[in-house]
């Protein structure tokens, strides 16, 4: 974490404007380069994360979530009923208690999915994917399968780094916990913690977290990053000689 030197800025902005100025001006390397300067290093997920298609930018408010298989098969009427009755209890069906809590936090969601490592169905697919995106959510990150990608991939603003995609639904999962933290498998580490308000940035070199009271520092460096990068490529691009590359800009 931070130095007690370091002073954190933070901006008065909504996450829409915060997800349209990091997808401007971010890119995987100027987030971990401001990450590292703020002393974390840990929060790189596992490269099994890919995006649907190249160029794709998740980037948004973490809502952690998680699921079980339910790999056992059908269960019998009675269970059924009784499961039914005791989810009406609790409010409701629980991917339905997902999509509230979807439409009750601040527009710039993305769904985060920890399947506790099941891999046998597909855990989203293109519907899901609509009623969660109308309701706020900007994507989506699962440690698990989606499916109707051709579809998914159809619509206007929904990103998705996914560890594969399957037709089936069958083999089935449930939604056991909404808005809690979760550990989705990581790069330099085992897991990466994922806690509710965390960030998440993602583009075609990976994704990674980014701690919830760092947001905006680390939006800030970035951008500051931006500017000096695009003068850089500016004077490069017109033949600056490499002695006063290096004297101006340091170590590329």
């Amino acid at each position: 974490m931070p130095t007690s030197q370091t002073e954190i800025r933070h901006c008065d902005i909504t996450d829409l404007e915060r997800i349209e100025r990091f997808r401007r001006a971010g890119y995987g390397g100027s987030v971990s380069d401001a990450l590292e300067g703020l002393g974390v290093c840990d929060t790189v997920f596992s490269a099994r994360f890919k995006p649907l298609r190249q160029g794709m930018q998740l980037v948004g408010r973490a809502l952690p979530i998680k699921l079980h298989s339910l790999a056992e098969g059908e269960i019998s009427p009675e269970e059924q009923k009784a499961q039914e009755a005791k989810w009406e209890a609790e409010g409701g069906h629980p991917q339905k208690r997902m999509m509230r809590k979807v439409d009750e936090l601040e527009d710039g969601a993305i769904l985060c999915f920890d399947c506790g490592g099941d891999m046998q169905p597909a855990h989203f697919g293109e519907m899901s994917c609509h009623l969660a995106y109308a309701h706020g959510c900007r994507g989506m990150l699962l440690a698990g399968n989606c499916r109707d990608t051709q579809y998914v991939l159809k619509m206007s603003d929904f990103p998705m780094f996914t560890f594969g995609t399957r037709p089936n639904a069958f083999g089935g999962w449930i939604v056991t916990d909404v808005n809690v933290p979760v550990y989705l498998p990581g790069h330099l580490t085992h897991y990466v913690r994922v806690m509710p308000g965390d960030f998440i940035f993602g583009d075609n070199d990976g994704v990674q977290l980014i701690p919830e009271n760092l947001v905006d520092e680390v939006l800030l460096r970035v951008e500051a990053t931006f500017e000096k990068e695009n003068e850089e490529r500016e004077k490069i691009a017109a033949g600056m000689p490499i002695d006063e590359v290096y004297e101006e800009y340091g170590v590329l």
